[in-house]
């Protein structure tokens, strides 16, 4: 008896209580008996001898030779000196949880990389009961974004659902943790988002990498003053590889016959980097250029750019004047698809050129962005917002570990 004893207290080794077996037949059910008749007090951690009444509490816990397991005990509710009135703290278990910490903890950790359904089949729980032990876990580890000393930032939009429902994520530029997630891309949403962080949070805010989106803009410049905007490359390199589109599917409209054949199916090669081209693209592509001047010189513009940005070499004050050339080669060939990309760029070319200036991109914000539609695709979608933003926090959280 005596060995048995030992054996269920190195199973069930919960301070304050002696276990034995309750029930055993297709379950398994421990008893716990309470080993002394004070309470802990949760407030001042005192023991408290002032039992007003117990609860008897009937949880699940880790499973035992594949058995289901539960416990069963009683709870005491208390009225300590220092004002307290409630339930006692207990160390094994949370107040009115419907599992053990231990076996919380296990499922949590299986929420990180399965779907609520497999590890609610894992563990034989109801798979509502596993979301709210993620969901409280989750809650756990957002402290550790108030602790980040944040001196630059990034900011991107990721489409969540249809109907251009969007997040707006705020990230810690340097470790690439998600500071705040907020539904929407307005001014409003994003100006509050910010203020949150507090004034002297946002004080020491030096550096934020952005898309030229003006309700960003405006609100990152009344909410950190003391910091210079830099709008991303690949933003730009899209706007451009839009309007290149734009001319490849005009000429395409107003192609032959013969000419369509040659054109179809080539988007990619004529978007692409012509560095990226292998040498049979790199001969297809000649063959379009050599039928159609306007999509040859549209095509040359986006190879100009390319390389601007891609240039390490040269001084700033270089850089300027390239891209000032770039412009005026887009007015000698009359391409109205690059006007606008070009009125855009010099609307917002201070901070296109603080990108020249201090080499910030949102390339690590494209990252995380497929990371957060693993999570969607893993979950086949999430109906609760709250949850997909807690996940979306723990994925970045991560690279604090």
């Amino acid at each position: 008896m005596t060995t048995l004893n030992s054996f269920l207290k190195s199973l069930f080794p919960f301070k304050g209580y002696k276990p034995y077996v309750l029930k055993l037949e297709t379950e398994l059910t421990i008893g716990l008996k309470s080993r002394r008749i004070t309470g802990t007090c949760p407030k001042c951690g005192k023991l408290c001898s002032n039992i007003e009444c117990e609860y008897q509490r009937h949880i699940r816990d880790l499973d035992l030779a594949e058995l289901k397991c539960y416990v069963r005990f009683n709870q005491k509710k208390i009225r300590c000196k220092c004002g307290f009135r409630g339930l006692e703290r207990l160390d094994f278990v949370d107040n009115y949880a419907r599992v053990t910490i231990r076996l919380a903890v296990k499922v949590a950790k299986d929420c990180e990389e399965a779907t609520l359904k497999e590890v609610a089949r894992r563990y034989r729980l109801d798979w509502k009961t596993v979301k709210e032990i993620d969901r409280e876990h989750i809650k756990t580890l957002l402290p550790q974004i108030d602790n980040l000393e944040i001196r630059r930032l990034a900011m991107d939009e990721i489409a969540i659902m249809k109907g251009h429902k969007y997040f707006t994520i705020i990230r810690d530029y340097d470790t690439g943790v998600a500071i705040k997630i907020l539904f929407g891309r307005g001014y409003e949403e994003t100006a509050n988002a910010l203020s949150s962080l507090g004034k002297d949070k946002l004080a020491k805010i030096k550096f934020i990498s952005l898309d030229m989106w003006d309700p960003y803009i405006k609100a990152t410049k009344e909410c950190c003053p003391n910091a210079q905007l830099v709008f991303d490359k690949f933003h730009v390199v899209k706007k451009i590889n839009e309007a290149l589109d734009a001319v490849r599917k005009k000429e395409f409209a107003k192609a032959t016959n013969e000419e369509r054949i040659d054109m179809k199916h080539k988007r990619w090669i004529i978007l692409k980097k012509e560095n990226n081209l292998n040498k049979e693209q790199k001969e297809s592509l000649a063959e379009i250029m050599k039928n159609n001047n306007r999509l040859y010189k549209a095509y040359l513009l986006k190879e100009q750019i390319l390389s601007i940005f891609d240039d390490k070499t040269s001084t700033f004050e270089k850089i300027c004047e390239r891209i000032m050339y770039w412009f005026k080669n887009i007015l000698s060939n009359e391409l109205d698809e690059f006007n606008a990309v070009s009125k855009t760029m010099q609307n917002y070319l201070y901070g296109i050129l603080n990108y020249f200036r201090y080499g910030m991109t949102n390339a690590i914000a494209e990252g995380f962005n497929t990371k957060i539609n693993v999570l969607k695709r893993r979950a086949f979608g999430y109906r609760d917002i709250e949850y997909f933003t807690l996940k979306i926090y723990q994925s970045s959280l991560r690279r604090l570990a």
